[in-house]
């Protein structure tokens, strides 16, 4: 087994810090009684899936 990148550190902290935010939105998200836009995942989600994305081809041209 290879060591693991620091690309793919940071994808697995960046993971669990969006599931700790998420879980404090969806908390705070009972309280309100309108709509509820979610700008920050406008920012959040092209982040995460750039993480993935490197992380995967990272894993997958080690293995060649």
């Amino acid at each position: 087994m290879k060591k693991i990148t620091k690309i793919q550190i940071l994808t697995i902290i960046s993971l669990i810090l969006y599931a700790i935010w998420e879980f404090y939105v969806a908390q705070w998200a009972k309280t309100e009684t309108g709509p509820i836009i979610r700008v920050d995942l406008t920012i959040i989600y092209p982040i995460l899936i750039t993480l993935i994305i490197l992380s995967i081809g990272q894993l997958r041209t080690r293995k060649k």
